[in-house]
């Protein structure tokens, strides 16, 4: 039997190592089994402690613990968090690296990297942060000043950034917290040479213009998805006076709710895709598949841990989570987060660019070798990775789902009983059921 439950929240963590001024600190949840292990018996199944893991990588920074100044070139990067909002804390991040570093916080190159890979990008990334009000941030003065003039530039700025206290990192294992390095309040930052990307700093300047408006317009001019969330989260567009920074993970999905919502219009006024359209892939040891279905827009999220995973640590069946939407889409935010959103647009890019409408379930297995949570940028790249690949076609819904779950571990009886959506379409007839479907040619999809 599959474990059925509401999305989780983030357990209550406490410090498991280090003093309150060392440089490398632990947090964990009470309730794992973390402190019983202490990464050398393997309690969780995984083949790697990601708690040590991690550990080890930072430690390679500690020669930062004494350092009060860094220099290096910013991706350009920063992050904006959501503790005591209103007020909240927002900064650079710089790598103690020169040269081209965009590649630190850039998503959308990360799927053909390893998980130690992408580790050692986001914790080289050392943050230094300062409070501002997210209704006027331009109060704290020179240093937010420097931080947009950061975010427009093109490519990796110079950044030389003094703090006013040695950096330090407290590990935290959480979905929802954006991984990064050593952190320090903020003295001063001075900015090199950098080229100001014209597209954005365009939308900085024109204050007439919706936030929302501009962050489509920046999706057109073929922006990356993760660029146009960097400078939504600062507060430069959007009209004069409504301009907000917005916390980094809120900000993630916020544009990927405003671009899919974009597309979808677009995509309801398009005829049908002409037969059913399986996609699978797998990648981090999460496994894709993405049914096309022809029908009017509709979609389904259904996501499965395995046991020993981040959000199934102490059950022994896999566990599902599932929302899903009709063809009006929703007027309030998805139980499962982000995920939901990352997903949509993926789904939403392709069914625009086929030309087509359909509707879609997307299953998502995750698997023991998911050693720690990689971030909402994880599911977006890795279904559009998916969608990227030849389908294969069916003439029924019947046979496109046995293909579908036989690409998944989880039998279907177990998926349907989880899913509002696949359980309506497995009970309802449909009029492809007595109209044959218009064949359009295969390079449409």
């Amino acid at each position: 039997m599959i474990s059925l439950a509401p999305f989780p929240g983030i357990d209550e963590g406490i410090r498991l190592q280090g003093r309150g001024d060392s440089f490398l600190q632990t947090r964990i949840s009470q309730k794992s089994l973390c402190p019983i292990c202490r990464g050398t018996k393997k309690l969780c199944g995984k083949p790697i402690c990601p708690v040590t893991l991690q550990y080890y990588t930072f430690m390679r920074l500690e020669r930062f613990q004494n350092v009060e100044n860094i220099y290096g070139n910013s991706p350009p990067s920063i992050f904006v968090g959501s503790y005591n909002y209103p007020k909240v804390n927002i900064g650079p991040m710089v790598p103690p690296v020169t040269g081209d570093t965009s590649i630190y916080d850039f998503p959308e190159r990360w799927l053909d990297k390893s998980l130690e890979e992408i580790l050692n990008f986001r914790s080289s990334l050392i943050h230094g942060s300062f409070r501002v009000d997210v209704k006027r941030p331009w109060d704290a003065g020179r240093n937010y000043d420097k931080l947009v003039d950061m975010i427009l530039s093109y490519t990796p700025p110079e950044v030389e950034a003094s703090f006013t206290k040695k950096p330090r990192k407290i590990i935290t294992v959480s979905e929802d917290i954006t991984l990064f390095g050593p952190t320090a309040p903020l003295k001063s930052m001075r900015i090199g040479s950098l080229k100001t990307d014209f597209k954005v700093e365009k939308y900085y300047y024109d204050t007439d213009i919706k936030a929302s408006e501009a962050v489509i317009e920046l999706y057109r001019e073929g922006v990356p998805i993760s660029k146009i969330q960097r400078v939504f989260s600062a507060a430069v567009l959007g009209l004069k006076k409504l301009r907000r920074v917005v916390p980094t993970r809120w900000s993630i999905t916020a544009v990927d709710d405003i671009v899919s919502l974009h597309l979808l219009e677009k995509v309801k006024r398009n005829p049908w895709i002409d037969s059913f359209l399986v996609y699978h892939h797998k990648v981090f040891d999460n496994i894709y598949v993405v049914l096309l279905i022809p029908s009017n827009w509709s979609y389904e999220w259904l996501e499965a841990w395995f046991p020993k995973t981040f959000w199934n640590r102490f059950s022994k069946e896999p566990v599902i989570y599932a929302d899903h939407e009709h063809y009006r889409g929703r007027t309030t935010y998805s139980d499962v987060g982000g995920c939901y959103y990352s997903t949509r647009l993926a789904v939403a890019e392709k069914l625009h660019g086929m030309g087509r409408q359909g509707a879609a379930i997307v299953f998502r297995e995750v698997h023991e070798g998911y050693l720690f949570p990689l971030g909402v940028w994880n599911v977006r790249e890795g279904v559009r990775a998916t969608l990227s690949k030849p389908p294969e076609r069916f003439d029924t819904l019947e046979e496109a789902l046995q293909y579908a779950v036989s690409k998944l571990t989880i039998p279907l009886r177990d998926w349907v009983q989880a899913s509002s959506y696949l359980h309506e379409l497995l009970r309802q007839r449909r009029i492809t059921d007595y109209v044959p479907l218009t064949r359009y040619p295969d390079d449409q999809v």
